[in-house]
């Protein structure tokens, strides 16, 4: 039964379509559609919130290229060709960038120039992360302040051409006036972002000062524009991009004159005959004061948002911003109308300008191979975001008062000691915690075991090549969980939806070990892992069937099987056996509860542990193989006995994984049964006698005590 609807949906395709889609076009698709879907784990991007601000709580995949039909209208309403107007103009000039440049140029153009990245490689993207110039790819003040200047200087000329306009009106405060539809027209192009709204709020209000000869206070400019764009979009309070721009430029606006006058007082006491304060010096250190004050302001929420700050960003600023803001995005700016008028001169501008950001990504990418280029951190708390701000005030507040510092010294050190403590301070408490993470069809588990000790029970998902799961889940995760560093990586069997994000995680948490199930019969991807851990110094274990993993006072996490070990602890598999059935199975006790990992063995290797009498019994079961019906024998789950039945799995998986059988068996068991796909990251914390488990909602599932 069809039922009509409306309202906004995002859709993916693999590969382009087969006819040009325009703006405004009618279309018919034939699609998968789903509500938003979220990995529900604390501290990775809030992927739903983030397109329900943009009003789209459905999205969708569009199985083929073929899947797409395109009406063409014969006339569109002159309003429909009016409302799509911006959108046509900007995949003009990006079609137009691909046409004239090489790719990786157009990609960058097609960012400073109409706000779109997608056309820039994952490589060069994470080289501008690295340097701290990813803001150089946004529309900013600097392109408002630039395209201002250029159509207000022109009008100017142009106007003071005509003797009748200088006797009759004021010419800068008309032409002042007329740059303004341009910005308007600009920022539609550029697609209306939160970023893009506030350089056009700042430029407009900026500019009617000027046109009416007002006083003109940045401080107040940048409130007035904060405080008309939440007027109209209240939720934009929240978003990333709105708290990172005005902190930014609120620091420039306060921070930048205070580091001014520290610069002022270094000029007193420079030495004589060294012409230090030549124009070009101070330029380029008040240049660099600049790129100082917006780090500061955007600091804490670059690591509570990203983990990720770049101690060269403010050095390596000074080589890209000319090159981009000063070379590349004036010349794009005077090319940008010439595409239509003029397309041969509008390409002969742009590849004068792609000089430009050629240099800069070649500064970039040399930059970023630095070894101390930048450095990821845990999560700061929101205490530690206001000590920090706080700190900040207190100094601005203090200006040249004798004993600011001394003021200063004690807040900033209990904010040191807040936001270190986990490199130098073991973690002393008696309780053990297990978290299940959501990470789609994959599996990954985290142990935080007594005296500090912390295994990763795998890490990965089925996922596209271009997303890191163990850089954009798992790692954020670890991080919100305020770790610097692991004990132990496990990898229970060679299949990527357990390790494909492992490399991550050994590039920056420093394990001491990595224990695997030692199958040699692996892809080049896995072969890969094991190369970064040895190039890491991790030692590489295969256990034994009985050997102690971990242990820590009452905690033990014990090996149970499958692989056989032979000579130098080398693993010899058994010829025929699937690669599931060699999988590590892990048991983890603490005082009355277990835990019981059997990775994605099959319901023959369930049997053959069986027969070997270990010891199976868990009050926490993670289901064999994601709770698919290959696995969870009924003699398996009586002999394990378990409380809680954890199912890690994605949320297209949902009626094979767990297979309706076994879910209405476990149930009917009065079992309880916790998806990963419905109720996020599961978190069970034991000091030995008792059990809580948490979901991602928070919600307390079991607190009761066992005998």
């Amino acid at each position: 039964r069809l039922v009509p609807a409306q309202g906004r949906v995002s859709l993916s395709l693999k590969g382009k379509p087969e006819n040009t889609i325009r703006p405004g076009d009618r279309l018919l698709v034939m699609a998968v559609i789903n509500r938003t879907y979220n990995y529900q784990t604390p501290g990775a991007f809030d992927y739903r919130l983030y397109l329900a601000e943009r009003a789209i709580f459905v999205t969708g995949r569009i199985p083929k290229p073929a899947d797409i039909m395109v009406f063409r209208e014969p006339e569109n309403p002159w309003f429909r060709r009016v409302r799509f107007l911006p959108e046509r103009l900007r995949q003009h000039i990006a079609a137009f960038l691909n046409n004239h440049l090489e790719p990786e140029a157009a990609g960058l153009y097609q960012a400073l120039l109409i706000g779109s990245r997608s056309g820039i490689s994952a490589k060069t993207l994470a080289h501008f992360k690295a340097t701290g110039c990813m803001h150089l790819l946004a529309i900013s003040g600097i392109h408002m302040a630039l395209l201002g200047l250029m159509i207000t200087l022109s009008l100017t000329w142009l106007m003071k051409r005509s003797t009748t306009l200088l006797l009759h009106v004021h010419v800068p405060t008309v032409a002042t006036l007329l740059a303004l539809p341009p910005l308007v027209g600009y920022a539609l192009i550029a697609g209306m972002n939160t970023p893009v709204i506030r350089a056009l709020l700042m430029a407009v209000l900026f500019l009617f000062a000027v046109a009416l000869r007002r006083q003109r206070s940045l401080v107040h400019i940048v409130a007035a524009a904060a405080l008309i764009l939440l007027l109209f979009k209240p939720q934009a309070l929240f978003s990333v991009s709105f708290q990172l721009s005005f902190a930014a430029v609120l620091a420039i606006t306060l921070i930048y004159p205070r580091l001014l006058t520290i610069l002022d007082r270094g000029e007193e006491t420079a030495a004589e005959g060294i012409p230090r304060w030549s124009k070009l010096y101070r330029y380029i250190l008040a240049a660099f004061m600049v790129s100082i004050a917006a780090t500061l302001g955007a600091l804490p929420f670059l690591l509570y948002y990203f983990n990720r700050f770049s101690t060269i960003g403010p050095v390596v600023n000074l080589l890209v911003e000319p090159l981009l803001c000063f070379w590349a995005l004036p010349i794009g700016l005077l090319a940008t109308p010439l595409i239509f008028f003029a397309p041969g001169v509008a390409a002969m501008l742009l590849r004068l300008g792609a000089l430009g950001i050629t240099a800069a990504d070649k500064v970039t990418l040399l930059g970023s191979r630095l070894p101390f280029a930048s450095y990821w951190t845990i999560t700061p708390t929101p205490m530690e975001i206001i000590l920090y701000f706080t700190i900040l005030c207190l100094w601005l507040a203090g200006g040249k008062k004798r004993g600011t510092a001394l003021i200063l010294l004690a807040p900033a050190l209990l904010l040191i000691v807040s936001f270190t403590h986990g490199l130098w301070l073991p973690r002393t408490g008696r309780t053990t915690t297990v978290s299940f993470l959501d990470v789609g069809q994959g599996s990954s588990t985290l142990m935080q075991l007594p005296g500090g000790k912390t295994v990763l029970l795998d890490g990965g998902s089925t996922t596209s090549e271009n997303f890191d799961i163990g850089e954009r889940v798992i790692a954020p995760f670890l991080w919100k969980k305020r770790l610097w560093h692991l004990t132990d990586l496990v990898i229970s069997h060679p299949h990527s939806d357990h390790y494909n994000g492992m490399g991550f995680i050994l590039r920056h948490f420093r394990p001491a070990r990595l224990w695997i199930n030692g199958d040699r019969d692996e892809a080049w991807t896995y072969r890969k892992i094991l190369r970064t851990a040895a190039r890491q110094g991790v030692k590489i274990i295969v256990p034994r069937p009985g050997q102690r993993l971990v242990s820590a006072a009452a905690t033990e996490l014990v090996c149970l099987g499958m692989t056989k070990t032979g000579a130098h602890n080398r693993a010899v598999p058994p010829p025929g056996v699937p690669v599931n059935d060699q999988g590590l199975v892990l048991r983890l006790s603490d005082g009355a509860y277990a835990f019981l990992f059997p990775g994605d063995i099959s319901k023959a290797a369930e049997k053959k542990l069986l027969d070997q009498h270990r010891e199976l019994r868990a009050d926490i079961l993670l289901a064999p193989h994601h709770g698919s019906k290959t696995s969870s024998s009924r003699a398996f789950i009586s002999a394990v006995n378990p409380k809680i039945i954890i199912v890690s799995a994605g949320h297209r998986g949902r009626g094979h994984y767990p297979d309706p059988a076994h879910l209405k068996r476990w149930l009917r068991a009065n079992r309880t049964v916790l998806e990963t796909a419905k109720v996020g990251t599961v978190t069970c914390i034991t000091d030995g006698r008792k059990l809580e488990v948490k979901t991602w909602q928070g919600k307390v599932t079991y607190h009761r005590i066992y005998n």
